[in-house]
């Protein structure tokens, strides 16, 4: 295997912003939040007085009870405020509702600032928008950013440049070269080997140990071939030796255009990579196509 890179020499060149809405401790109670919380209930608080426990369901004079929290608040638009803690719920619900339906009784609840802040918890409706934020499932498809795989490593895998950068530098097919955006070498009969390989001195592709890379072309053949072995490996000698050769098996190619991929690993890191398809036919004179060269790192 070593000729077909010696020849190979001769190749001529963010996420979701959360809106969150907080509520006073109630340890104020001041406006009814803090009546809101109920904490003022403990210690001297007398029954039916503002922001101390309701008094069997009612309150002094002014007053109301709040009976989820068991507290006696005011009727002006601070106890709103209180109804507005309930309200938060519905911003709970809000995020939709919130900013839209219960948005309007919040809005009483509303006047207190923390009612109006459940208006801008309505903003999560927003907040909602980040859901168009879900636009960062756009970012996700960075993922397919990030994912999935890098850029081609095969500098003129698709034959748009010609012949640039491939050749045969070994064995003596009959014709050769890019016919309809493919390259193509039709074989001699019972000739031997012939190599189609891409890389050399002038370019290569860099190749990283213990990376999963992932190497596809395309490949049909007039008549059945006796062999199409693909190498993804050194293709300048370095030291006297080629220390990288990585055999992606033997692929049996049919007379239509078919996309086959191998997924491989190298053990050592090769700055100067090429590839090279090895064909033969025992009998006959098959035309072989390649296209679409491609190598990325995974």
């Amino acid at each position: 295997m070593k000729y077909w890179k010696i020849l190979l020499l001769c190749l001529a060149g963010a996420g979701l912003t959360i809106a969150s809405c907080s509520h006073p401790g109630g340890t104020g109670g001041t406006t009814g939040t803090g009546g809101s919380n109920g904490t003022g209930g403990s210690g001297n608080c007398p029954v039916g007085t503002e922001g101390c426990p309701c008094n069997g369901g009612s309150c002094d004079q002014g007053l109301s009870c709040a009976a989820d929290l068991n507290a006696c608040v005011t009727t002006s638009s601070g106890t709103g405020g209180s109804t507005g803690m309930g309200g938060s719920v519905a911003t709970g619900g809000a995020l939709g509702t919130g900013g839209s339906a219960t948005g309007g009784s919040p809005a009483t609840g509303g006047s207190p600032g923390t009612g109006g802040s459940t208006a801008t918890g309505g903003a999560p409706g927003t907040g909602g928008t980040p859901a168009t934020g879900g636009s960062p499932g756009t970012g996700g498809s960075p993922g397919t950013g990030g994912g999935s795989s890098g850029s081609n490593l095969i500098i003129n895998g698709d034959f748009s440049q010609s012949d640039t950068n491939w050749g045969v530098p070994n064995g003596t097919p009959t014709s050769k070269g890019v016919q309809n955006g493919q390259y193509c070498v039709t074989l001699n009969s019972g000739s031997g080997q012939v190599v189609l390989g891409w890389g050399g001195t002038s370019v290569s592709a860099n190749l990283s140990a213990n990376v999963n890379y992932t190497f596809s072309f395309q490949a049909s053949s007039t008549s059945a071939l006796s062999g199409f072995d693909t190498h993804v490996g050194s293709a300048v000698e370095v030291g006297g030796a080629y220390p990288v050769d990585k055999d992606l098996g033997n692929d049996t190619i049919g007379t239509g255009l078919q996309t086959f991929t191998h997924m491989f690993t190298i053990t050592s890191a090769d700055p100067q990579a090429g590839v090279a398809f090895l064909i033969s036919a025992s009998t006959g004179t098959p035309t072989v196509c390649v296209d679409n060269v491609s190598l990325t790192a995974n």
